[in-house]
């Protein structure tokens, strides 16, 4: 269960590197259509790139809850489980700073930080993980 939960907080990992690309997808996108269009876009336009940046979030978020899980039936421990949980609340305050920052642009300046410290937290979990991997990875045996 354990080789389970370690290539799913991988596929975690890919995925919050795969949502901050669409997020700089999105904004080259608006700028690419400003560039095409002329001097504003529509709503429309925006929401046509950023859709995969919003969609692919709440898989992001759905995807985190599946680790959590994961974690407790594979007994990974109740540290790394603590760290799981904050990475839910991250990922739950970054859905509420994504709403925020649609009214209060301060709020959202810190949506793409939240990013950075989620992408962090993530990147200690794979690479707990694969210590935890190379520890309890039989020892190769030399030839005779």
């Amino acid at each position: 269960m354990r080789t389970v939960y370690w290539f799913w907080s991988i596929v975690v990992l890919v995925m919050v590197v795969l949502q901050i690309a669409f997020a700089g997808y999105g904004a080259f996108y608006a700028s690419h259509k400003l560039a095409d269009e002329g001097s504003s876009i529509t709503d429309k336009t925006f929401e046509d790139g950023f859709g995969i940046h919003i969609g692919f979030g709440y898989l992001v978020w759905l995807a985190v809850i599946v680790l959590l899980v994961l974690g407790v039936v594979a007994g990974v421990g109740r540290w790394r489980l603590g760290k799981h949980s904050v990475l839910a609340l991250l990922l739950t305050l970054q859905v509420v700073l994504a709403w925020g920052g649609e009214d209060q642009p301060f709020v959202g300046a810190f949506h793409p930080l939240n990013a950075f410290v989620i992408l962090g937290l993530i990147l200690w979990i794979v690479w707990g993980g694969w210590q935890e991997r190379k520890a309890v990875a039989p020892a190769a045996v030399p030839a005779t």
